[in-house]
């Protein structure tokens, strides 16, 4: 038997790599659709004053005697000043990287340009995770942990979407919106961020051991974010503005909301200071759909006007489930002179809530949002204030429910003069590196966000 001829393997080295019109794929995941609806204002100052009328004076009665004994001239209004959040990112870029990258011919795309996309899209991503937490960069709670090597831990996808590798975790409690003592001051860095497929969780390995005391619920904070006497860095979001905390009954919610929020105190009435609540009430067997009913109803009673539902993807697809459970399937098929095929499709295009004349034509499906929580939103009630220029960290955000990633192509390269541009969110600076003098850039971001109308939101809590 013929053995045949083999090839010449040395016959590779002649051959050259082929570059044909390739572009640089960005494999960072999906935007939050939200974030990119929010209307934005540029402000200045040392905070946001927001000023609302919360309630009557009491002085109505059928007896005009009693009445005028009651009659009251106070103002029954109360105004916040809403302080900024901070947000940084940062990267610092070799000048024979620089300039060893430049043009099509040279690289794929420019080391600085790839560089600043994505260290914008980690901002861009941390804060869409900040729209739906309470500013101290706690990204959620720990499912479960690993109590032999004390190397990585499990969590829920939503409160690993704006972690990546190199980031700085700490673990802590967290209670009735409040962080409580650190596990360990120090800090473990990420090594790397991927599914559990078998649990549905996704798994974060660390570089070296966590402390051995944390536990199931513990939460991860980002590192930074909170300052020395444990309140939030970062832009506060919807779980302080509308929130959910202990369930809002027992002594935990007592103390929380009793506590002036931006100088307000919101007991006086939290359902329009904190925004409408609405617990599933699982023992009834009431669906996720019949919740989120109920929420719009209390949102319509609260004066607002329910234009925008947003849910985890997890959620979403509960709240799908109890659509189609109530289906009516319609079937066509061809006759003898028709040359299509038959074609059964199930599933849902656009899922659309009702209720009396509220019609939320738009729902978001966002992975940033919390397992187990809806928000239902007066769009006119919610705003993102940026003392900073937002533009640049917002242009890539999807404005429908879209799915996709953004294009590294759209981040241009920032100055290469050292130079602070408020306008453009960045300042450039000297770094003096190894390799010769090097080129640092910060992205910021000053600002926050704030519920101007808390009463014409609400928040739905499914477990």
């Amino acid at each position: 038997m013929a053995l045949g001829v083999t090839g010449d393997n040395n016959a590779y080295a002649l051959l050259k790599e082929y570059y044909g019109e390739q572009k640089l794929e960005a494999l960072v995941f999906r935007n939050d659709p939200v974030l990119g609806n929010l209307k934005k204002e540029r402000i200045g100052g040392k905070y946001i004053p927001l000023p609302m009328a919360v309630y009557g004076n009491g002085g109505v009665t059928a007896d005009y005697t009693q009445v005028t004994a009651q009659a009251a001239n106070t103002y029954s209004g109360v105004s916040m000043q809403v302080t900024p959040g901070h947000l940084f990112s940062s990267f610092v870029l070799d000048w024979q990287e620089f300039a060893a990258s430049q043009g099509n011919r040279a690289a794929f795309l420019s080391v600085f340009a790839v560089r600043a996309f994505l260290a914008m899209d980690d901002l861009r991503k941390m804060l869409a995770a900040c729209l739906y937490r309470s500013g101290y960069l706690e990204m959620g709670p720990v499912n479960a942990v690993d109590s032999t090597n004390y190397i990585y831990v499990d969590v829920d996808p939503s409160t690993a979407m704006a972690i990546t590798p190199g980031a700085y975790i700490l673990f802590g409690t967290f209670t009735n919106g409040s962080p409580g003592v650190m596990r360990s001051p120090n800090a473990v860095q990420v090594k790397s961020v991927g599914n559990v497929y078998n649990t549905g969780y996704t798994r974060i390995t660390f570089q070296s051991a966590y402390a051995t005391t944390v536990a199931v619920a513990d939460y991860l904070f980002i590192k930074g974010g909170m300052d020395s006497n444990n309140a939030p860095n970062a832009p506060v979001g919807l779980a302080q503005w509308l929130p959910a905390y202990g369930n809002r009954t027992g002594t935990g919610w007592t103390t929380y909301i009793g506590t002036n929020f931006y100088g307000v105190n919101r007991s006086i009435a939290p359902d329009r200071l904190a925004g409408q609540y609405v617990y599933r009430n699982i023992a009834a067997g009431e669906t996720y759909t019949q919740a989120l009913l109920r929420g719009v109803k209390v949102v319509r009673r609260g004066g607002g006007v329910p234009t925008m539902l947003v849910v985890n993807d997890d959620d979403y697809g509960q709240i799908l489930q109890d659509a189609l459970a109530n289906r009516t399937f319609y079937q066509d098929i061809n006759g003898g002179g028709m040359k299509g095929k038959n074609a059964v499709t199930q599933g849902i295009d656009q899922f659309q809530l009702s209720f009396s004349t509220s019609w939320i034509n738009m729902v978001y499906d966002s992975p940033y949002c919390p397992r187990n929580y809806a928000y239902i939103l007066d769009e006119e009630a919610i705003r993102l204030y940026g003392i900073s220029n937002s533009a640049d960290i917002l242009k890539e955000m999807p404005l429908g429910n879209e799915a996709g990633a953004p294009l590294v192509t759209s981040q241009g390269e920032p100055t290469t003069n050292f130079v602070f541009l408020a306008d453009d969110m960045y300042t450039t600076s000297p770094q003096p590196l190894q390799s010769g003098m090097g080129l640092k850039v910060d992205f910021q971001f000053l600002g926050n966000f704030a519920v101007t109308a808390p009463a014409h939101c609400g928040v739905v809590q499914f477990n």
